[in-house]
Parts: C-alpha cells; sequence; structure tokens
C-alpha cells in the first residue's frame, strides 16, 4: 500500500511540473533518482558520433550520427540505473562516444541483465529498449525471422542424434560457432546461455569453443548454408577425437503455417547438395 501511494506521489508530481518548465522537470528527476546523472555529458549536442561494434564479428560496426538517434539514446541512457554488480556473461556490443577529443567506452549486454552496460570504473543497468534502437539503426540488416529458435534447435537437433555416444562414457563437447560468420552479429550472449542450459540437459559437460578446441573430445562445428524468411540451411561437423569418428549432418528448416520444421540428415549422407547448394 505504501508503494502505491509513493508512486502515485511521484506521478503527481511529475505530471503538475510538466507546467513548469524542462529544466524544472529535469531537476526533479534527479532528486527523485529517475534520471541518471552521469549521462548528462552525453547530450546530443556534446556528441560528434556514437560507433558500435559487434564483439564476435569485427566487421560488423555501424556509426550513428544522426541527431534524432543520439538524442534517444542519450534518454535511454539517462533512464538507466547504477549497478553495484556487474553481469558475468561475455559483452555482445563495444559503444564508442565521441565527445571532441574524448572517447567514452561501454562493454554492453543484449537483454536487460543487471550490470549490462559498463566500463572499468562505472556499471549501470540498462532497459532492453536499447536492444530496440539498436536494431531501429539497423535498417540494412534483417535479422532471419525466429533466429533464435532454428539457430540452436539446429543444434540441440544434433546433440540429442549424438547423446548416447557422448554420455554414456563421458566426452567434453565443445560448440564451435567462431567461424559461422554470417550468424555471428545475431549471437547474443542471454541466447547462449539459454541454450546451453538446454544443451546440458542433454550432454551435461558442454560449453562454446573460445580458442580453445584443444580441450574438448568432440568439437561440432556450425556453419550456415543460407536463409531467408522461410527457409534456413546449414552444416554441422562432428569431430569426435576422442573415439576417432568424423560424421557432417545438414540441416534444413521451413516455416510451415508460421511454425518451423527443422529436419536433421543422417550422417555423411551421399548427395549434400538435396540439402543445401554446394559452394
Amino acid at each position: 500500500m505504501k508503494r502505491k501511494v509513493s508512486l502515485l506521489i511521484v506521478t503527481i508530481m511529475l505530471v503538475s511540473l510538466n507546467f513548469t518548465g524542462c529544466t524544472t522537470i529535469d531537476n526533479a528527476k534527479k532528486k527523485l533518482g529517475l534520471k541518471n546523472e552521469y549521462f548528462e555529458k552525453f547530450q546530443v549536442q556534446n556528441i560528434d558520433q556514437i560507433s558500435i561494434q559487434s564483439v564476435r564479428d569485427p566487421s560488423f560496426k555501424f556509426i550513428v550520427t544522426e541527431q534524432k538517434a543520439i538524442d534517444d539514446m542519450y534518454k535511454l541512457l539517462c533512464s538507466s540505473g547504477d549497478s553495484e554488480n556487474r553481469t558475468e556473461l561475455n559483452p555482445d556490443y563495444i559503444f564508442e562516444f565521441n565527445i571532441g577529443d574524448k572517447i567514452e567506452k561501454f562493454n554492453y549486454i543484449v537483454g536487460a541483465h543487471e550490470g549490462n552496460f559498463y566500463n572499468e570504473t562505472n556499471s549501470f543497468t540498462v532497459s532492453n529498449r536499447l536492444d530496440e534502437g539498436i536494431m531501429k539503426n539497423l535498417s540494412f540488416i534483417r535479422k532471419p525471422r525466429d533466429f533464435e529458435y532454428i539457430y540452436y534447435n539446429s543444434i540441440l537437433s544434433v546433440l540429442n542424434m549424438k547423446k548416447n555416444e557422448f554420455t554414456d562414457t563421458p566426452h567434453k563437447v565443445g560448440i564451435d560457432i567462431q567461424g559461422d560468420i554470417d550468424c555471428l552479429k545475431y549471437v547474443f550472449s542471454s541466447d547462449v546461455e539459454e541454450f546451453l542450459k538446454k544443451a546440458r540437459k542433454i550432454v551435461p559437460d558442454i560449453d562454446l569453443v573460445n580458442n580453445n578446441s584443444s580441450e574438448f573430445d568432440v568439437i561440432l562445428t556450425v556453419k550456415n548454408k543460407g536463409y531467408d524468411s522461410v527457409t534456413y540451411r546449414s552444416k554441422i561437423s562432428v569431430d569426435n577425437k576422442k573415439d576417432k569418428i568424423q560424421e557432417s549432418y545438414y540441416i534444413k528448416a521451413t516455416n510451415e503455417f508460421k511454425e518451423w520444421n527443422i529436419i536433421t540428415s543422417e550422417p555423411n549422407i551421399s548427395n549434400p547438395s538435396e540439402w543445401y547448394e554446394e559452394e
């Protein structure tokens, strides 16, 4: 009850301040903890440009110079909260804000995780509306429909087929997506975390390969072979170093009546061109 009353008081105060000017509103928001003062210097008149770089795909970088986009970013950051904790997930993007001759750099994890926007000295929790802002500016990029579903479930389908081989005797399994260049820009740490939770229910000792392939008994290498709005194709190569077995699986997913039907081939089929056009 007290919380409802407090929220009502705050709402009434902010509404009444609409008649007293923007400066007064901003000052009130600061006092009420509704505006993060750290980002005051990020106002549009101070920012020359914002660069946003994908951590996983070095070639994927875009520059924001349009004033409205910068102002939208400023407003989102001003609504962020200070955070004592920082998420343990790996960053998805690096933000660089050019302020005159200075550059302020932040790591960002997609999704509303605590401490998801941080640098060496400061940590903030930013609304997932920042994700929407990023994708809005990526007018030249079109993420495949239901990408998270088809990408990760394709891998899970192969893991299910190999479950007994990997678990009857313990195997340490690595998922290698480092070379899947066409898809890396769409891979986010929060999605990977959810994928690994599901994968570990199939094969308990499993993780992503991160330049450490020698540590795994088995490597599953994922390579996308093309996608559009209704079809997704990929190849998953399995290198079981422990048992000296090498296999390739071909995935074809088709969107039928707004649902994806994922078909996985038998290993080492003789005519893979039926599944995708060979390069």
